[in-house]
């Protein structure tokens, strides 16, 4: 392999450099991170796998700055985190970073379009505009026939799109995912992920997936196992040990 094999094909997005992260005071004190490295790209879905309690959610957290770190760096498309005030992380986040959980997160009472809508409203957006913004965002997810529909009269697949159209409509360079499809059969699972990563992923944007879903790891470009709170090996799509259909690690 060549230096030029070598280099990143994009940007480098997210840069987490010997990160600490620590729980508690004393006695109870317990190390989540230790001294993490990490680099996530622009143009790629990057899967953080490991067993539960190795720190996945932990350094999740950290990058887009709901947690603060106790040690190292971490930079997001060039901007210092872990410098920022509780109120510029904030601002940060409104701006740069879609969510998406394992838990869809839906108000009942709200429509497919109003749910998918609300970073935009949070954000000052006028309702009509960002009614107009979520449904053109579902339809790219496929279910623009949907915009009307109340969560509950959606399948589990069906609400996962709506989450996903909610972390993409107000087009955030950061999308974050927390075990998106373990709620999912496998078909279902499948297809959400297969359309996230057609409208999602784009050169100027990165995607970060944090699941214990093996169903799932061929759609990730590289995957970074974790173990006792720091990443011990990355690989990326095409190597021999990529874990495509490997059991959960």
């Amino acid at each position: 392999m060549t230096v030029e094999d070598q280099k990143p094909q994009h940007p480098i997005a997210v840069r987490c450099t010997n990160v600490d992260k620590y729980y508690g005071k004393g006695e109870t004190r317990i190390q989540a991170l230790h001294g993490c490295d990490l680099e996530a790209y622009a143009g790629e879905i990057l899967m953080l796998v490991g067993p539960s309690g190795c720190g996945k959610t932990t350094l999740l957290s950290v990058i887009v700055g709901i947690l603060d770190i106790d040690g190292g760096e971490i930079e997001v498309f060039g901007y210092n985190i872990n410098r920022m005030s509780g109120n510029q992380k904030a601002k940060f986040r409104g701006a740069n970073v879609g969510f998406a959980f394992q838990q869809f997160n839906l108000l009942p009472t709200l429509t497919a379009a109003e749910n998918a809508a609300i970073p935009l409203l949070i954000a000052g957006r006028p309702r009509k505009a960002a009614l107009k913004a979520a449904s053109d965002t579902l339809a790219s997810m496929g279910i623009g026939d949907r915009v009307n529909a109340f969560p509950k009269a959606l399948s589990g697949g069906q609400q996962q799109r709506v989450a996903f159209s909610r972390a993409l409509v107000h087009s955030p360079r950061l999308i974050v995912c927390d075990e998106p499809t373990s709620a999912l059969d496998s078909k279902t699972g499948e297809t959400v992920m297969a359309q996230l990563r057609a409208v999602a992923v784009k050169t100027d944007r990165a995607v970060i997936v944090v699941t214990h879903d093996n169903r799932i790891f061929h759609h990730a470009d590289r995957i970074a196992q974790m173990e006792d709170g720091h990443v011990v090996k990355v690989t990326k799509r095409g190597d021999a040990d990529h874990p495509r259909d490997a059991h959960v690690l």
